[in-house]
């Protein structure tokens, strides 16, 4: 009997310890499958990669579309710029969505503000009989469009990028960091800067290209240049392919001097896509000797002559050239 009682009590206790151990893994496969193997694990291993810059992993994670555009935020330097100041806080718990479907908030900070994002996860198959696997409902990627009527290039997360159009459109990942600007020497445009944080969402940036200072000063060379060419037209009343003139009914004698007493101010704008200068304006003195052709009388002869033309604008390359268009 004594025996039969010990046998009992070694089964229960075999028994105890085996309930012990499958409920430990039921905890454990209950945790791994929630901790290593669930939705969040897909958002943490997308975060890295938008912060590695290793844009075909994150494509193959995201199970993304990416729309008809340039793809220079997709990968490498860009990328990881977009996602540099990115800094997850928290990936929520999921919300079920149907359909083996579940939908996780993701707050993050971008830069100094704090933003959320929503991705949604389907429940694909499962590993080891146990645990499940999670994927990205597929999507399509958001877009940056890059506005630049007056340009053909600019620089994109720092990365030089062509415009072959007035607006390019470029297709990004998100949450990104996108920021836009151009500098050369004759001309540039403060950077512009906008924040992705769901798919089929358009960021548009502007880029407010203006001319440079040197830019200016170039052209106002050129133009002082061409007017100091008519002042050195010594004893002509209208220097040939020049501005300014002066007639009259007196006779003249040399010398005849004509000087700038007001260069013109160089405003260089665009419109329609090219860069033009406005009307230059300025004033011109003429100083001489002149006879009354009626009494003989001689007298000197000086006069102000407001004076306007219109110029040629070209950048390229060679640098810059200053064509006058006078009538």
């Amino acid at each position: 009997m004594q025996g039969t009682t010990s046998v009992i009590k070694a089964v229960a206790a075999w028994l105890l310890a085996f309930m012990l151990t499958v409920a430990a893994a039921v905890v454990v496969i209950h945790f791994v499958n929630a901790k290593v193997y669930g939705p969040g694990q897909q958002i943490s291993s997308y975060f890295e990669a938008l912060q590695e810059g290793d844009g075909e992993r994150a494509l193959g994670l995201l199970s993304a579309k990416v729309p008809q555009s340039n793809a220079a935020l997709l990968d490498g330097d860009a990328l990881r710029a977009a996602a540099a100041d990115l800094e997850l806080i928290q990936i929520g718990e999921p919300r079920d969505a149907g359909d083996n479907r579940v939908d996780m908030d993701v707050t993050y900070t971008v830069g100094d503000e704090e933003a959320r994002s929503t991705f949604r996860l389907a429940r694909v198959e499962k590993d080891w009989f146990f645990f499940d696997r999670w994927s990205f409902v597929p999507s399509v990627l958001p877009t940056v469009t890059v506005t630049a009527p007056s340009q053909r290039e600019a620089v994109l997360n720092g990365v030089q990028v062509a415009l072959p159009e007035e607006t390019t459109t470029f297709a990004s990942f998100y949450p990104a960091r996108v920021e836009t600007s151009y500098e050369s020497e004759f001309f540039a445009a403060p950077s512009e800067t906008g924040v992705l944080t769901s798919p089929r969402e358009t960021l548009s940036l502007t880029l407010a290209t203006e001319a440079t200072e040197a830019l200016t000063d170039a052209v106002d060379a050129e133009v002082r240049g061409f007017l100091a060419g008519c002042t050195s037209a010594r004893d002509r009343l209208a220097p040939p392919g020049c501005p300014f003139f002066h007639f009259t009914d007196n006779r003249v004698q040399p010398p005849i001097v004509w000087d700038i007493i007001q260069y013109p101010e160089v405003n260089i704008r665009s419109v329609s896509g090219k860069w033009v200068l406005s009307p230059l304006n300025g004033r011109a003195r003429l100083t001489a000797e002149q006879t009354d052709l009626f009494s003989g009388a001689r007298s000197p002869l000086e006069v102000e002559k407001d004076f306007s033309f219109a110029a040629q604008l070209s950048v390229g390359a060679g640098g810059v050239s200053v064509t006058p268009l006078i009538d």
